[in-house]
């Protein structure tokens, strides 16, 4: 018994003696106070590091100077495979982040426009002030769409009210007149004639705020 117990401390403090560093034997890199002082060294060489008091940095002496040590791998750092010109202005992009704003300007006006669902509009009658809610057509043709592809949700992703513009490209100027729409999607128009031939146009755009 007295044996055990005297192997178990040998092993405790066997333990004990790799828990603890002497600080005097740590490495420690050359400090700088700020980047003022970094940038007046003279002569560093590349691959040279320096601490910087100041925000508590590595910098790390490159072809290009001193440079702040990071792996947080800023989208301006990612490199792409192959630099491909994203935007037509014959320069190729050659990181993530010139891809993103190349991409941006296009995308980001074409993903805002789209087109509702076709919807009927009676006009087989002369009347004015009609209105029909062009947002709750919207609604409910895409959450009740008639047929989906296998594995599709059922209900489309829509948007808001207060999230989308509503216009009218056309409108045949024969058969309707005074049109207007409301904020929250709701036009009001006049039928000033019946199609001629029962086929009549008015276009109508969604737009994503």
């Amino acid at each position: 018994m007295k044996k055990f117990i005297f192997l178990l401390l040998i092993n405790i403090i066997h333990i004990s003696s790799y828990s603890q560093i002497d600080a005097d034997s740590v490495i420690g890199l050359p400090t700088a106070t700020d980047l003022t002082q970094i940038n007046a060294i003279a002569s560093p060489q590349i691959g040279s590091v320096v601490f910087n008091l100041g925000d508590q940095e590595i910098y790390r002496y490159t072809s290009t100077g001193w440079q702040r040590a990071t792996d947080d791998q800023n989208a301006s750092e990612v490199n792409i495979v192959t630099p491909t010109d994203l935007d037509g202005d014959a320069i190729n992009e050659t990181t993530v982040e010139g891809m993103i704003q190349s991409i941006a300007p296009i995308t980001s006006k074409a993903a805002r426009i789209f087109y509702p669902p076709s919807i009927a509009i009676d006009a087989s009658t002369i009347g004015t002030g009609r209105t029909v809610d062009l947002y709750n057509e919207y609604i409910t043709q895409f959450g009740t769409p008639t047929a989906a592809s296998t594995g599709a949700p059922a209900v489309i992703p829509t948007y808001t009210r207060t999230e989308l513009y509503y216009y009218v490209t056309f409108a045949d100027p024969t058969v309707f007149n005074n049109i207007s729409i409301a904020a929250n999607g709701v036009m009001t128009y006049d039928i000033i004639a019946t199609p001629a031939t029962y086929n009549s146009l008015i276009n109508v755009v969604f737009v994503v705020q």
